[in-house]
């Protein structure tokens, strides 16, 4: 008990502190405690609780980015079709799309490469002070327990009925059709944080001498059932915890001097005064939630908050976010359009987007000169942004996740030999080789539609030919072989996917090893009769 016990005053400290910020919001279904803080840290930067284990929560929400996502991936061209184009949409990517087997499955859009969600990741570091989340507020207070379908928290629960969501989405961390019975099952099994590195000195403490996830549920919930119910609570309390209350603005706000510069006090003025940027952001959290429309895009191209209402008064409205750390993001607004705080002002200084269906009449052309535009800029790029959070100081300390580690592809070598319509069956092989991955795969793509494809796992690599094709892997040291029909239609060029599943053993004398693989698929549309991809390394660990 003590590993958890000994980071309370950490998390005590964390919640009191809120200097500039409203007092905290916290719903007394699930008061905070240091055990529940802990292991919803843990949770949170959790990649095991994706269904390819190289998706946490964390991964599209980072400190560094300001609680949003520092990758910014196109998720559509718009309706003109053309990228780069101002109604381009940008996400963050997840996991490439997988059926309910969790065997790869092309997506109309994606194919085998990563999806990418249709609205940009918001930051999740002041959540707690929202009474609904996700852009369109979705996630409602009314927690229910989607297992018992019980309301658990009638009020103030947004943060817990929005911890949910993506783990079982099918674009960011889950397979199609998944089941929270297969989420709870693996992390009764699972090594805690056996892809992370570089844990921050209160996770090593907390998984230290083989503490498992029912132990941690245990001294959290005082039982080692793992539930959605228990698993959300845990991630709502640990971001509870977090609280962005020493930037330049709150110190000045504390009377300190020097806190913010001269310039930094005049785009303070200015943020007030005539830029009216405090209407919608009021001072303290930096936003008023509401739900605005900014004519941004039309309505038609996302319909936002009415799609959780159904009010037609509600059509294209979003969150006003919080201004907090914005200066650290590199995504903003919705769809993820602007990249800089300086485009956003521009942005406004215009008096908003051009579609005017339902467009927030607050939004004015603005009479700001250069240098209090720039002043302004300043200010809300610099002036609200926790020191802590830019640094990655605790609480806002992370681990190394495997996603950062492994290439977005895996560890490929070597080339493969074309096929029918000259196409080379594409090896996928992104997911990680860690010790007891009960959600291991490799997958073909782009190979000829119901061939036959043979996986050959060898402790050895190659780099010869047989007839001309391709070889990676040393077929003559008895390699393990695995055979399986594409799917696809029939004789199809490129259209041709398959998957071969294994746990791997939680076998400690394992680790280090590396062992390798490649796919031959039986093509009866070229001379030789055979197509190859590249060679993957499977390093175990």
């Amino acid at each position: 008990m003590r590993n958890f016990l000994a980071v309370f005053p950490l998390f005590a400290a964390a919640v009191a502190a809120q200097g500039g910020l409203p007092n905290q919001p916290v719903p007394p279904q699930n008061p905070i405690t240091p055990q529940k803080a802990i292991l919803g840290k843990l949770l949170f930067w959790e990649e095991q609780m994706s269904s390819n284990n190289r998706v946490a929560c964390g991964t599209c929400h980072t400190f560094a980015a300001g609680g949003g996502d520092l990758r910014r991936a196109l998720n559509s061209a718009g309706p003109d079709g053309v990228t780069p184009s101002p109604d381009d949409t940008f996400g963050s990517p997840g996991v490439s799309r997988a059926d309910a087997n969790n065997e790869y499955l092309p997506d109309a859009v994606f194919g085998v490469a990563p999806q990418v969600t249709p609205r940009s990741s918001p930051s999740f570091l002041t959540a707690a002070w929202f009474p609904e989340l996700f852009w369109d507020g979705r996630a409602s207070g009314t927690f229910v327990d989607p297992e018992t379908n019980q309301t658990l928290i009638p009020g103030g629960g947004a943060l817990e009925s929005q911890a949910l969501g993506p783990i079982l989405a099918g674009n960011e961390m889950a397979h199609d059709a998944r089941l929270w019975s297969e989420v709870t099952h693996k992390l009764e099994t699972a090594r805690p944080m056996a892809l992370a590195t570089n844990l921050p000195a209160d996770m090593a403490n907390a998984v230290a001498n083989g503490a498992t996830y029912p132990a941690m549920f245990q001294a959290a919930f005082g039982s080692p059932d793992i539930t959605a119910q228990r698993i959300a609570y845990a991630l709502a309390t640990y971001q509870r915890t977090l609280v962005p209350d020493q930037s330049p603005w709150d110190r000045f706000q504390r009377g300190v001097p020097g806190a913010m510069t001269q310039q930094q006090i005049n785009g303070m003025n200015i943020f007030n005064g005539p830029a009216r940027c405090n209407l919608c952001h009021t001072p303290g959290l930096f936003s008023d939630r509401q739900f605005r429309n900014l004519g941004l895009q039309p309505v038609a191209a996302d319909r936002g908050r009415q799609n959780t209402t159904n009010n037609n008064a509600d059509r294209g409205k979003f969150k006003v976010p919080s201004l907090r750390n914005v200066g650290l993001r590199t995504s903003l607004m919705h769809n993820g359009q602007f990249t800089t705080v300086g485009q956003v002002f521009g942005f406004y200084l215009g008096g908003g987007g051009p579609f005017t269906d339902n467009k927030d009449p607050l939004l004015v052309p603005l009479q700001v000169p250069p240098q209090q535009a720039n002043d302004l800029i300043n200010f809300v790029s610099n002036a609200l942004t926790d020191p802590r959070v830019a640094a990655g100081q605790a609480p806002f300390d992370r681990p190394t996740l495997a996603s950062q580690r492994i290439p977005n592809a895996g560890f490929q070598y070597g080339q493969g030999s074309a096929g029918t319509g000259n196409r080379v069956p594409t090896i996928l092989s992104e997911v990680p080789a860690n010790l007891g991955n009960v959600d291991f795969k490799i997958g073909v793509a782009n190979a000829r539609g119901g061939a036959l494809g043979t996986l050959a796992v060898s402790v050895l690599p190659a780099n010869t030919q047989i007839q001309g094709v391709r070889v990676n892997v040393e077929v003559f040291s008895t390699p393990a072989l695995f055979y399986e029909p594409l799917g696809g239609a029939n004789g199809v060029a490129g259209a041709g996917y398959g998957t071969v599943k294994f746990a791997l053993p939680p076998e400690p004398s394992l680790a280090g090893i590396t062992l390798f693989a490649q796919w031959f698929v039986w093509d009866a549309g070229v001379p030789v009769g055979l197509a190859s991809s590249r060679g993957a390394e499977l390093r175990l660990f």
